[in-house]
């Protein structure tokens, strides 16, 4: 009777150890699922970060120029234009569509040549960006600017098929594809900012992407407004040069 009594009393020692195990599996895995979604961390180092909605489409992403994603529109995605040597946060929409970003880059060659620049641009639902603010510098040639276009309808069949075409064209083929379609060329409304030569300059254009309006200032201080027609031909200006 001891021996079976004491059987007993190690079965219950056992099947309490066990259940206690199990309570705090459960309570750890619980504290670790949390701390999953709630954590506090004092330095993250990765190489890219993409932020997913809910139904996993990028929201966000945060990335070095060795891993910058390729541009997204309409779903598909294409060759990016000017390559990917850059820094970048990029922004999307809820269609999980590249919407704008922030880009920078700065390099110094073995020759002790150097360039940089930091560029934003914002883009809509339909169509590229609508306005990017930019600056440069070359071996210490600076310039800056801001610039507002008009841009095509992406968000339809056919453009998509065009884009599509175009990643597979030469320099020359894009040039003469450009001066063939011009309904889908991106048009410069207006242009703030100044150039290589430190010449300040406003430009304002029609719908067409005509520069109507010029306006300079030279580094030394010399001023001039124009007035142009629809062929570039300047129709007015201040001071008269003629």
């Amino acid at each position: 009777m001891q021996t079976r009594s004491i059987r007993k009393e190690i079965r219950i020692l056992r099947y309490y150890a066990l259940g206690m195990t199990l309570f705090a599996g459960i309570v750890l895995l619980g504290a670790v699922h949390e701390a999953s979604r709630n954590a506090t961390l004092d330095t993250l180092t990765v190489h890219r970060i993409n932020v997913l909605d809910r139904e996993g489409k990028l929201a966000l992403v945060i990335t070095n120029h060795d891993d910058f994603p390729l541009p997204v529109v309409n779903g598909h995605t294409f060759r990016r234009g000017g390559g990917n040597d850059t820094n970048g946060i990029l922004f999307y929409n809820q269609r999980g569509d590249e919407q704008g970003g922030l880009t920078w880059t700065g390099l110094r060659h073995p020759d002790g040549t150097f360039e940089s620049s930091n560029e934003i641009s914002f883009d809509t639902v339909n169509t590229d960006q609508l306005l990017h603010l930019q600056d440069g510098n070359e071996n210490g040639r600076t310039e800056a600017e801001l610039i507002g276009w008009n841009q095509p309808d992406y968000n339809s069949p056919a453009f998509m098929t065009l884009l599509d075409d175009i990643q597979h064209m030469t320099p020359a083929q894009l040039h003469a594809f450009a001066i063939a379609h011009p309904e889908l060329r991106s048009k410069t409304r207006f242009l703030f900012g100044y150039d290589a030569t430190n010449t300040s300059q406003v430009m304002l254009a029609d719908g067409q992407g005509r520069p109507r309006i010029k306006m300079f200032v030279t580094a030394d201080g010399d001023a001039h407004l124009e007035f142009l027609d629809a062929t570039g031909k300047i129709v007015a200006e201040y001071p008269e040069t003629h």
